[in-house]
């Protein structure tokens, strides 16, 4: 896992000398160097994390496009020079994904993982509602609290975000990263994660 250039410079002190988009190229360039070495090293998925990308939303709508443009086109950067065999994934969260679902699309991963299970599946009805047409996980595990959700909980999200995206292209996934996490409730949770995609596969 990488994180991604708009991310970079969302969570670093960023050089005020030239444009956002010019630097974001710049590091984008230094993360593609990293990802061929990474599938030159036999990795053959790869993941660059974008969670930042709807938090540094310009608070002006005229000027989010073009914010939007720059960061997705710096995904593109790092990730384009991959095999066709190689798989991209990224993840976003920390966000209302609907009024950026154009951007969720335009980075061309093959999978991405959402922030899903407080919002009740809401982002996959969003990326239905878009004609999003490749593998996406929304998230069925809240990691922001240390309650440890129960299979059947789990398994009826599964079943939401199966009404808006095909078994075929729905991954199960935590909603973010586990790090802030303790061992007992991440161990707890993650089985009742396995447990609820193995229900939900054996209705299907």
């Amino acid at each position: 896992m990488l994180t991604g250039p708009a991310t970079m410079l969302a969570w670093s002190f960023v050089r005020d000398d030239q444009p956002l988009a010019e630097t974001a190229r710049q590091v984008a360039l230094a993360l593609r160097d990293e990802v061929g070495d990474l599938e030159a090293a036999g990795t053959s998925v790869i993941q660059v994390d974008e969670p930042a990308l709807r938090e540094t939303l310009p608070l002006r709508a005229a000027d989010r496009p073009g914010h939007l443009a720059w960061a997705t086109e710096a995904f593109r950067l790092t990730t384009g020079g991959v095999r066709p065999d190689t798989q991209i994934h990224t993840h976003m969260c920390y966000a209302e994904f609907g009024d950026v679902v154009q951007a969720i699309d335009d980075p061309d991963a093959d999978v991405i993982s959402l922030e899903a299970a407080r919002s009740h599946m809401q982002v996959a009805r969003e990326l239905a509602a878009h004609g999003y047409p490749r593998e996406a996980g929304p998230g069925v595990y809240d990691i922001h609290s240390p309650r440890v959700p129960g299979t059947p909980e789990m398994a009826g999200l599964l079943r939401t975000g199966l009404r808006a995206i095909p078994a075929e292209r729905l991954w199960i996934n935590p909603d973010c990263g586990l790090k802030t996490r303790g061992w007992p409730e991440t161990r707890a949770s993650l089985e009742n994660l396995v447990a609820a995609a193995r229900a939900v596969r054996a209705e299907l």
